[in-house]
């Protein structure tokens, strides 16, 4: 986890730097994904330059395998504190993933971030698994410390109890989001499962949105005993049905939608469902259809099914929505749950990934981002858990190639659920078996 660097390649002037004679710049590559320039001179070494040479936002991702919060808290912050090529003596917002399978699941944990990051100051959510720059990391604390160097600035919005007045958090979730979504701002969502009640939320607060939807993120993961355990914590307190929405303020954003998955057989329609549920397809009980998916399979292990998710086809235009994975069915088949939530009236079709490809469509949408910002100076990626079983053993290269292809630190998750608008950014969605990649530079 020490810092290093590797030669790369020769360059010349970048940036406006006018280069004395006799002086030479090399390219280096860090292990926490940024490009660094080293001056030389035929007498010796010359002083080290951040590369690119205009100032921007400062990000940095750091991990810990220490399994006792606090000094896992404390190693990250030393790493921060010795890396040679951060200029600061602080920073000015911290984003925390940490795996609730090695530490202590209690409100507990708000106190200890307080303790060592500042209050309001953070954000921290459970991930199983978590992307530190090009590594995937598990069983892991992962930090993503931010300092803003022109006009970046944040805010934080909580809400800790999703039936609690369920209309009043709408409406007050939507004004919120409706006032910091301004052309110069993101909006960054990091979800409690909910007990699966959020994706609905995400469902009746896309009524609410006005103009280009802009709100992006993902949903804590953590399952544990074959229940979910995934929360969200912030100096108010620790979220078990709700959500925090991080506002990034005076920066740009780009991002992508990628799944690559191909889809296969009929059209169904669904004709009754309830929230997270499907009973029946086309007039039938859905029965019928899962005894023939099942047939010959083991049902004691529900991500065999994350190979063939369902996806959701747009009625306008027989396109892909959205995509649902399998989370359950029970013994006499009488439903199907989803991870997501699910309507009377859509229409679906099962699909399948190879591996390849899936890694490929993201790297599609990432390279799009690039040529769209220019400059990335933080990545972030929000990866369906499903969606990196079905990578199989390519499931650490989508941070490898994310990170290669920004030249910025990336930090992200395994999700239970991916936030996202649709392409065009009019609607919001909530995602299963997606990557929402995302690109941010500071204004």
């Amino acid at each position: 986890m020490g810092a290093y660097i590797e030669p790369t390649q020769k360059g010349d002037q970048r940036e406006g730097y006018i280069l004395p004679k006799g002086f030479e710049i090399f390219c280096y590559r860090t292990h926490q994904g940024l490009i660094l320039t080293v001056g030389f001179f035929s007498k010796g070494w010359g002083r080290f330059l951040k590369f690119p040479a205009k100032g921007g936002m400062i990000a940095r991702v750091y991990y810990s395998k220490i399994p006792v919060l606090r000094f896992a808290l404390e190693d990250v912050i030393r790493q921060l504190r010795e890396d040679i090529f951060y200029k600061s003596k602080d920073f000015d917002l911290a984003i925390i993933a940490f795996s609730p399978e090695v530490y202590p699941i209690d409100g507990g944990a708000v106190e200890t971030f307080d303790e060592y990051l500042g209050k309001n100051k953070w954000v921290a959510f459970h991930s199983i698994t978590s992307f530190a720059n090009d590594k995937t990391v598990e069983e892991a604390l992962v930090a993503l410390f931010i300092k803003f160097s022109k006009r970046g600035d944040y805010s934080i919005f909580t809400v800790r109890d999703l039936q609690k007045n369920y209309k009043k958090t709408l409406t007050e979730t939507a004004d919120y989001i409706n006032s910091h979504s301004n052309i110069r701002s993101l909006n960054l969502m990091f979800a409690a499962y909910s007990g699966g009640k959020i994706g609905l939320l995400i469902e009746d607060l896309n009524n609410l949105l006005r103009g280009e939807v802009n709100i992006l993120g993902g949903v804590a993961s953590g399952l544990i005993n074959n229940g979910v355990v995934a929360n969200v914590y912030t100096s108010q307190g620790e979220i078990k049905e709700g959500f925090a929405i991080l506002t990034l303020k005076n920066v740009n954003f780009s991002f992508g939608l990628a799944h690559g998955l191909r889809i296969v057989g009929p059209i169904y329609r669904i004709t009754k469902a309830e929230n997270n549920r499907i009973y029946e397809v086309n007039g039938e009980p859905v029965k019928h259809i899962l005894e023939k998916l099942t047939q010959g399979l083991p049902t004691d292990d529900m991500r065999i099914f994350w190979y063939s998710p369902i996806v959701i086809l747009d009625e306008r235009e027989g396109i892909v929505s959205i995509v649902r994975d399998f989370k359950s069915f029970p013994p006499d088949l009488g439903y199907v749950e989803f991870w997501g939530p699910v309507k009377e009236g859509w229409s679906f079709r099962f699909s399948f990934g190879l591996k390849e490809e899936l890694l490929n469509a993201g790297m599609r949408e990432a390279l799009k981002i690039q040529r769209s910002l220019g400059k990335v100076e933080l990545g972030l990626n929000f990866s369906c858990m499903g969606r990196q079983f079905a990578l199989e053993d390519l499931h650490t290269e989508e941070a490898r190639r994310y990170a290669s292809i920004f030249n910025a630190p990336l930090f992200g998750f395994f999700t239970l659920g991916e936030i996202a608008p649709d392409k065009r950014r009019k609607n919001l969605k909530f995602y299963n078996q997606t990557s929402v990649v995302v690109g941010v530079r500071e204004l």
